[in-house]
């Protein structure tokens, strides 16, 4: 998605939590207890996926010294919110992931990532890859998600695929909540590709307000599961590209966890 449909999807997000009393950040700590089991020690940590600042505050809070970085203005405004609501120091940055290696080099222990794998072109990724590489010191680690050495086969993530879009409402309501006398609800056309599944979003406003009607696309990408991305790693440079199990107990399923060492 372009900078602009990134800063209004986050926008929308903000309202939709306004009213929805889900816990995000009990959702996604329990990754983030794991990875500070596997690291214990002292760690300068970059979360490279800030959003809206969730795993960046679980992760200062699990005892790193983060960092963060996200491409869109309006995540980074609520990142650092987030992180001052809950009283600690983070500092978030605007630089993108190709460029991470020239801007802060040799900076970090561990980057987090748990979206590397929105990227679809190879070309784009391989930046990506070098840009956190060079960010990583000596023996630090790139954390990634959606990638699962107990789905090798070179088909994984075309099955995957296949799963999702049979379960998947073609046409849908995804929400539609009211607060302060605005409404807005979001509706999701869902149309499949070779190797995507594209899901259309029409966030429709009711009401005064500053959000105004807006429709972009979020494409899921299925291209790089274990069989394409671990060689592409190694290729840049990463060794020990390895995958953990985990337990997500607030969600009552298990999940992969990888690592990619510099």
């Amino acid at each position: 998605m372009s900078p602009d449909d990134w800063d209004a999807y986050w926008r929308f997000e903000r309202f939709r939590r306004r009213c929805d009393p889900l816990d995000f950040r009990r959702w996604k700590r329990d990754s983030q207890r794991a990875l500070r089991e596997l690291h214990p020690g002292p760690v300068r940590l970059l979360d490279a996926t800030a959003g809206m600042g969730d795993h960046t505050v679980n992760l200062a809070e699990e005892g790193f010294t983060v960092e963060a970085t996200d491409a869109s203005e309006v995540a980074r405004a609520q990142t650092r919110e987030a992180v001052h609501e809950a009283g600690l120091d983070v500092p978030v940055h605007a630089v993108p992931w190709a460029q991470l290696g020239q801007q802060m080099p040799a900076r970090f222990d561990l980057i987090f990532n748990d979206a590397l794998h929105w990227i679809e072109d190879e070309s784009a990724m391989r930046a990506a890859l070098e840009g956190m590489l060079g960010a990583l010191r000596e023996g630090g680690s790139l954390v990634f998600f959606y990638a699962d050495a107990r789905e090798a086969e070179a088909d994984a993530g075309l099955r995957l695929l296949e799963w999702d879009w049979e379960h998947m409402e073609p046409h849908r309501q995804e929400w539609s909540h009211e607060h302060a006398g605005v409404r807005v609800t979001l509706t999701i056309d869902a149309e499949r590709g070779d190797r995507v599944i594209d899901e259309h979003h029409h966030f429709a406003v009711e009401g005064e307000s500053e959000l105004r009607e807006h429709r972009l696309t979020m494409r899921r990408i299925y291209r790089w599961d274990w069989a394409a991305l671990a060689p592409l790693m190694r290729d840049v440079g990463f060794s020990d590209v390895r995958s953990g199990v985990f337990e997500n107990r607030a969600k009552g399923y298990t999940f992969a966890m990888n690592h990619a060492t510099r």
